[in-house]
């Protein structure tokens, strides 16, 4: 019988992440993964030669389905992207709990620091990339990409914690509302403000 390996290690960062959102990281070892297999720890150091290496490929492996599903809303799809990048039900809140423990290794580990920013590259793309195939006229896309994402990430991190208070309507018609929002054009005043989020010049 012939053994996938690609669908073997895409199963085993499966089963990380599994143990990650109930656990925390921590608890996501080689010797913990092998159990969860029923198997010797070969079964897993085969495919990954460290923990490092395991959890690095279960972050890529999880985020790629993540843009997919988001990709999969359709371009002009605004409200359905996003709400398809919060924790708006029960399968999403638990992928954020994986998302929660990564950022907070990141914020000490620079190689997950550096692949956290370039999720967050890839997800302001996406928002963008929406936000002008909605209205090609608009010139401050990165300006609403930036605070549609960051409505996702703080909608999200609230859930985590009260998912009662935030179950999948209220995320989708708070994402909407905030959509309607930031698609009307906004004042000079607010123009102003909001050029704070730009980067600064080099």
């Amino acid at each position: 019988m012939t053994v996938d390996h690609d669908q073997r290690r895409q199963r085993i960062a499966e089963v990380t992440a599994a143990v990650i959102s109930r656990e925390g990281l921590e608890a996501a070892t080689i010797r913990r993964i092998a159990a969860e297999f029923a198997g010797p720890t070969k079964v897993i150091t085969y495919y990954f030669s460290d923990k490092q290496e395991l959890l690095l490929f279960t972050w890529q492996y999880l985020a790629q389905q993540y843009f997919d599903e988001v990709m999969a809303c359709g371009p002009t799809n605004l409200v359905d992207g996003l709400t398809a990048m919060a924790a708006s039900d029960e399968a999403s809140v638990l992928r954020w709990r994986v998302y929660a423990a990564f950022v907070d290794r990141a914020t000490r580990d620079p190689v997950f620091a550096e692949i956290q920013r370039s999720h967050q590259e890839v997800a302001l793309g996406l928002i963008g990339g929406m936000v002008r195939a909605i209205d090609a006229t608009r010139n401050d896309s990165e300006r609403i990409s930036l605070l549609l994402n960051a409505m996702v990430q703080g909608i999200s991190l609230q859930a985590l914690v009260d998912q009662e208070r935030w179950p999948t309507e209220r995320v989708r018609g708070a994402l909407a509302e905030f959509v309607e929002m930031l698609l009307t054009r906004p004042s000079a005043a607010a123009q102003s403000c909001y050029a704070l989020l730009e980067p600064a010049p080099p």
